[in-house]
């Protein structure tokens, strides 16, 4: 049997300050326990020996169907109970969430598959995903383009929150019917623990329909200060970028579209809407029909800007 010797507990019921354990040995073999006691006392003490086996875990499997028309889909999930513990256990009491429970053996060495069912609705929005930190900005002059990513963007219905409406972590494979109702795999994804009202963006592929092209339009040098030499010691910047969007699909795209500016900075011109979501990331949500291009610029200014010289002398140290 294969213990944590973390959880070895020893604790006796009567008088336990006369008992002291001196030490505690795990055989390599799993097959004993040893304790090296002192007892200041003669006579019988009862005890309560307490410990938790290693080796005996789950997981959650998914497996997603969205249909034809990409605006519903299915989620059909397996729990894995693996017991690689060194021990039978006759029954075993298995717990999916605090409001669902179930008895079952399972033998030392063997894994169990037990499917369960995801009540309730499951919200889903197809979205393409472009993050300027991961994606080439011109792609049309590129020798190969994999295209923009694309997926679901998951939901649990605040209204039906719990514990019965929480997603366990798990992987998700991804099946996408036809037309003729046949299921075509599109791809897995890793889900984290998902509270009901939260969202996921789960992953199903790259597609080549959208080409999204991101260009420095302008960049200035204003607010220059300088030393009594006429060095420059500080200056601002104010940048001009332009995004181009393409959607030459027969469908109109719902596209996230995240860009960052480092430092410190300030809006000039923005020409889309868009959400801070920290103090240089900005989210925007753009619906780009099909056949359309959309072209909108940022016009910002990054704020005290050291030459590189100067750099390394304004840098703040973390001890």
């Amino acid at each position: 049997m294969s213990l944590d010797p973390d959880t070895v507990l020893f604790t006796p019921l009567e008088d336990p300050e006369s008992v002291q354990v001196l030490s505690t040995t795990i055989p390599p073999d799993g097959s004993s326990l040893i304790w090296e006691i002192e007892c200041q006392k003669t006579g019988a003490v009862p005890v309560v020996i307490s410990y938790l086996t290693i080796g005996l875990d789950s997981l959650v499997t998914y497996t997603a169907t969205v249909n034809a028309r990409e605006t519903d889909l299915n989620l059909d999930a397996e729990l894995a109970l693996r017991n690689f513990s060194g021990q039978t256990y006759p029954l075993a009491r298995v717990w999916l969430d605090p409001d669902t429970a179930f008895a079952t053996q399972i033998l030392d060495q063997e894994i169990r598959q037990f499917p369960f069912s995801v009540s309730g609705d499951t919200q889903i929005t197809k979205r393409f995903h472009w993050d300027g930190q991961t994606m080439p900005h011109d792609p049309e002059n590129m020798d190969s383009y994999a295209g923009v990513p694309f997926g679901y963007q998951l939901g649990l219905p605040e209204d039906l929150s719990g514990n019965d409406r929480d997603l366990r972590g798990g992987k998700v494979r991804l099946f996408l019917e036809d037309s003729r109702g046949h299921q075509l795999f599109t791809g897995e994804d890793i889900l984290p623990f998902l509270p009901g009202g939260d969202t996921f963006f789960l992953k199903a592929g790259c597609s080549r329909d959208l080409v999204i092209t991101k260009r420095r339009m302008k960049s200035e040098k204003t607010g220059i200060r300088r030393n009594d030499k006429g060095v420059i010691q500080v200056f601002d910047q104010t940048i001009t970028d332009r995004f181009i969007l393409k959607n030459t699909g027969d469908t109109s795209a719902d596209i996230r579209l995240i860009d960052r500016i480092p430092g410190h900075w300030e809006p000039v011109n923005m020409g889309h809407a868009y959400t801070l979501e920290d103090h240089e990331t900005l989210r925007f949500d753009i619906l780009v029909d099909a056949g359309e291009t959309q072209t909108f610029d940022l016009t910002y200014t990054v704020l005290n800007i050291f030459p590189a010289r100067f750099a390394e002398f304004n840098k703040v140290t973390r001890p």
